[in-house]
């Protein structure tokens, strides 16, 4: 049974995953984790690597504008590279 909460303090998106710093509600520890990309939006249970209590925390989701504009930065670069390729080769 859950009894600990960890309540996210911050958190970053990269490509790979969501980098997060969290607070244990029970020994009021922070400490960082990351968490993959699929796991966005979900609750998540894990063990506090401070005092060993099993707890979740909600882990964050990127809202439209930054979905759209990590989107937009993706193609940006995907496009840049994906050209300089096709031309280097012909």
């Amino acid at each position: 049974m859950v009894n600990t909460i960890f309540r996210v303090q911050s958190h970053k998106f990269t490509q790979e995953n969501i980098q997060t710093t969290l607070v244990c509600s029970n020994c009021d520890e922070v400490f960082t984790k990351e968490f993959l990309l699929d796991l966005e939006g979900q609750t998540i249970e894990f063990k506090c690597p401070v005092c060993g209590n099993v707890g979740e925390a909600d882990i964050p989701y990127k809202t439209a504008e930054e979905r759209e504009e990590f989107e937009e930065d993706f193609d940006d670069v995907t496009e840049e590279d994906g050209g300089d390729e096709f031309e280097d080769d012909f």
